[in-house]
């Protein structure tokens, strides 16, 4: 079953307006507002605990209502953010408006994710999710290679423009029922892998998120902080998340179409400590050149655990979109408590390169928690 090709536009969409206007607040914090690392790494901080909150209690309620009407709903919270942002004058001001933006998308991405698991069957779910995922991908993508040249034409007033596109997404969600309440998908085919295999995935597959999605977050909060120090032009923050997200792109479009990696641990691991080297590569001051080489290692380790953790979460037949709320819920975490925690370190260390060594570390560590998570559902069954 193929999924409408109007939640691809409303995902591309939103996540365009998304990242238009957190590449564009972080450059007119340092550069405008003369924030701190530390300043910079709080930025996600108040929107990031209220998505991290709402998440999970927004995608439960998406099993029991029309999903799309929440995510409606989401989208006109989002431009109402996107409006007062436009008017910031301090940093206090983005921290103070920052949780209507969380809870706006916290309406948004689970139920929609949840939908999609709604109108797929058992052999076409990571496909659609995919495809889901890639659409919003090239939004979140554009968002960075957007965001550098409207900061630089309207400053923060750019914002302004991505109210006017989360409005303009409105009408384009499909009507849909609560059919689902009713008569839920069945997606978990006969003679597949054990609820024990299963569950051991999904908890593994939201550790590794919340490690991998931290690699993407420092880079977006930080590594401004970084180009300005060493003397580059500000465009070059954003030519490097550009490329990590177009490769998180790329990725789940090959995730999406190839299936050999589920319920399998090996490449899964493998990826993350990869996205790891290669964040410290760019975190230390790497080249141009080579930084953009290892922004494409990094995006890909984000893509990969981030099309697990979807995946893992939506495979169900019951309660999708309460377990997408928490792999929403993770991200939002990760996104918030990982940047905050680099710019605090790299403040008391005087260590520019602390941040990345952090994410590193992060990710090592959740690495070994995946293993033994795994093993022990190995030995079970």
């Amino acid at each position: 079953m193929r999924i409408s090709w109007r939640y691809l536009v409303v995902a591309a969409g939103q996540d365009l307006s998304l990242f238009v206007v957190w590449s564009v607040i972080p450059l007119w914090a340092k550069i405008d507002a003369k924030a701190s690392p530390l300043a910079l790494g709080a930025l996600p901080l108040s929107s990031g605990i209220a998505y991290t909150l709402a998440s999970p209690l927004a995608g439960r309620l998406s099993d029991r209502v029309s999903r799309t009407t929440l995510a409606r709903i989401g989208l006109l919270l989002y431009a109402v953010f996107c409006a007062l942002a436009s008017q910031a004058n301090t940093i206090g001001w983005i921290y103070f408006i920052a949780p209507l933006g969380g809870i706006a998308n916290a309406f948004v991405w689970p139920a929609l994710q949840a939908q999609i698991g709604d109108e797929s069957g058992p052999g076409d779910l990571e496909k659609n999710l995919g495809t889901f995922s890639l659409s919003w991908g090239v939004g979140k993508t554009l968002g960075f290679f957007v965001g550098g040249l409207a900061y630089a034409k309207l400053g923060i007033a750019a914002t302004l423009g991505c109210s006017a596109l989360s409005l303009a997404l409105l009408p384009l969600v499909p009507t849909r029922a609560r059919s689902h309440a009713a008569t839920p998908t069945r997606l978990v085919a006969d003679g597949g892998p054990s609820h024990e295999v299963r569950a051991a995935y999904l908890r593994a597959a939201w550790i590794a998120n919340f490690g991998a999605y931290g690699l993407g977050a420092i880079l977006n909060f930080l590594y401004e902080d970084v180009v300005i120090s060493l003397g580059r032009d500000h465009y070059e923050y954003n030519l490097v998340l550009g490329t990590v997200f177009l490769a998180q792109t790329v990725a789940f479009w090959a995730f999406g179409r190839y299936a050999s990696w589920r319920y399998r641990a090996g490449a899964f691991l493998t990826w993350q400590a990869i996205g790891a080297v290669a964040l410290l590569a760019i975190g230390l001051g790497a080249p141009r050149n080579v930084a953009l080489v290892a922004a494409m290692l990094v995006g890909t380790a984000t893509g990969f655990g981030y099309a697990a953790s979807i995946y893992y979460s939506v495979h169900s037949d019951e309660s999708r979109g309460h377990r997408a709320g928490i792999h929403e819920a993770v991200l939002g975490a990760s996104n918030f408590s990982i940047p905050l925690a680099g710019g605090a370190i790299q403040r008391t260390s005087g260590w520019a390169g602390a941040p990345y060594a952090l994410g590193a570390a992060i990710v090592a560590g959740t690495i070994a928690i995946q293993i033994r998570v795994l093993n022990r559902a190995r030995r079970t069954t």
